[in-house]
């Protein structure tokens, strides 16, 4: 854990900082990421006398119906690996231009679904783009690792600025040959927060990327070009199921 402590911190968790902006900056706000679907990410605990059998149970029940097995929409539960198991997130991942939403939420009430957990199901879709798909041997495994972080932008900086980051992290974290994945999440709402979401589908990735490439000039490079574009307020480590 403590070496997973050091990679987040040192590129992905962000601090902000100052910085004098470019000629480039009114440019940059015309550059938006390449949305591919949206997201719903769901808070929820599980009610008094309930547990994960339960939700287990229900969730197992729920995929078996004929309704979510046309590749609309994706269904994947995160769990934290610091925090008590009666906490959860659902992420409802929308592959079509149809809002799925509405149905899910009503479905999954008609099925009994509030018998088993209490959710904010009051919550906005964030348009999401797949940063980075680093060798994804395994990215049809039903469980993994997922890191996600509720980010700002610093003033003045944007999703333009923040690519060249992006796209310099993307190259390096591509030669590890480490299974992974990065998606950027905005709601339209906010459009000086997004969500960052980490995605790793080997054990032992946190040993890999501090033995072969945290301490390099690249590496301390792009983190401070993450610095300088943003911050994030938030970050937890989850045990992530694909329900399918």
């Amino acid at each position: 854990m403590k070496n997973l402590y050091n990679f987040l911190a040192s590129i992905i968790i962000l601090s902000g900082c100052s910085n004098v902006l470019d000629d480039n900056f009114e440019g940059s706000t015309l550059i938006s990421p390449k949305y591919t679907f949206s997201n719903y990410l769901i808070q929820c605990t599980l009610k008094e006398n309930e547990n994960l059998l339960s939700l287990e149970s229900f969730l197992s029940s729920l995929i078996k119906d004929q309704s979510y097995k046309n590749n609309k929409f994706l269904l994947r539960a995160y769990f934290p690996k610091s925090e008590s198991v009666n906490k959860f997130i659902l992420n409802i991942q929308n592959n079509s231009n149809e809002d799925m939403y509405p149905f899910f939420i009503n479905d999954i009430s008609l099925k009994g679904f509030d018998k088993v957990a209490s959710c904010n199901f009051n919550t906005n879709a964030m348009q999401t783009a797949l940063l980075i798909d680093s060798n994804l041997k395994n990215t049809e495994a039903l469980s993994y690792i997922s890191e996600i972080l509720s980010c700002d932008y610093n003033e003045g900086y944007n999703y333009g600025t923040f690519k060249i980051a992006i796209d310099r992290f993307s190259n390096q974290i591509s030669s590890l040959k480490l299974p992974y994945q990065a998606l950027y999440l905005q709601d339209e709402i906010s459009a000086n927060s997004f969500v960052w979401i980490n995605n790793f589908y080997t054990d032992d990735y946190s040993k890999e990327i501090t033995n072969l490439w945290i301490n390099t000039i690249e590496a301390k490079e792009i983190k401070d070009e993450f610095l300088m574009n943003a911050q994030c307020i938030e970050s937890n480590v989850y045990n992530s199921f694909a329900i399918n």
